[in-house]
């Protein structure tokens, strides 16, 4: 390269171009106290990084430079934005279980009812883990070895060519580990198998492993003493007729049961975006439950009383 290509090359700006829309790491608690399910990837990647990695990653973080972030079985496919004209490109793979390790992990997490009932709200007990390892499973439920090496879990890959864990990782790590604390099941999926798809074998596994059984709620028997029993005819006139204990009928709403369960099962959306769509979704259901209740209690509060006269 001559004099005059070097004094005229195109330089990159000191800062990072500007993101709008990208995913920012906004946790109280900075990177302190994280959950189980993200600290150990999240610690390992920091310790492996180096200072100066650490220290640009965590602005990324802070400012939002992480454009994309998409989560597959056994892969995390992110984009992050630098001082390049165009973001970087990360392939983040982890080490899968085989299919009959995941034989063995679903066989025994249908041991414990609690299990999937955790589950089913998006919750992830922390005797999970434990109990996989238990069972003589090599790969531990979460990950902790991150690197450039074939033995690496997981495998880090950054077009912009530095060593690895580079800035880029670092500031995407961010945002994971923010993630696994809000849906702590996608674990499984980064270990090779979608979360709805966990749920349903573990539903499928408990439902074989009951046929048979006496049920939770059986069938009371019918009455022995038929001469309890009044006999229909004699109660057509009254076939139309509130019967007497009807205002005893409780007619409250039903207490606050677990919310967005339905949302939770299924699991992370797959589409990329500035709001997660599961969070959007809940936010919609909120808003719509929350009006229904005021039209009902609106109304029955302006519902006129019956005439005392004839």
């Amino acid at each position: 390269m001559t004099q005059w290509q070097e004094q005229n090359k195109p330089r990159q700006p000191e800062n990072p171009r500007r993101v709008i829309g990208g995913f920012k790491f906004k946790r109280k608690d900075g990177i302190e106290n994280l959950p189980w399910t993200a600290d150990p990837l999240f610690r390992a990647t920091l310790t492996t990084a180096t200072s100066d990695a650490v220290e640009e990653g965590h602005s990324y973080a802070l400012t939002g430079q992480t454009v994309t972030l998409l989560a597959s079985p056994g892969k995390i496919i992110s984009s992050v934005q630098g001082r390049s004209s165009r973001p970087y490109q990360l392939e983040i793979a982890f080490v899968t279980w085989t299919p009959e390790e995941w034989d063995q992990i679903i066989a025994a997490l249908c041991t414990e009812a609690v299990f999937a009932a955790k589950f089913l709200v998006g919750e992830l007990p922390p005797a999970v883990g434990p109990l996989i390892a238990s069972l003589g499973i090599r790969t531990p439920l979460v990950p902790m070895k991150p690197g450039a090496k074939t033995n690496s879990d997981p495998i880090l890959k950054c077009s912009c060519g530095a060593a690895q864990p580079c800035k880029h990782v670092v500031a995407m790590m961010h945002i994971l580990a923010e993630r696994l604390e809000e849906e702590p099941l996608l674990l499984f999926q980064l270990r090779g198998m979608p979360i709805a798809r966990v749920l349903e074998r573990i539903h499928e596994k408990r439902t074989l492993s009951t046929r048979g059984e006496n049920q939770a709620h059986p069938v009371p028997p019918a009455a022995s003493d038929q001469a309890l029993v009044t006999p229909i005819e004699n109660l057509l006139h009254d076939f139309w007729r509130p019967g007497r204990r009807l205002h005893d009928l409780e007619t409250r709403a039903i207490a606050t049961h677990t919310p967005h369960a339905l949302l939770r099962r299924l699991g992370a959306s797959p589409l990329g975006g500035r709001f997660p769509l599961v969070g959007l979704f809940a936010t919609i259901y909120d808003t719509a439950r929350t009006r229904g209740i005021a039209l009902r209690d609106s109304e029955s509060s302006e519902s006129p009383s019956k005439p005392n006269g004839d």
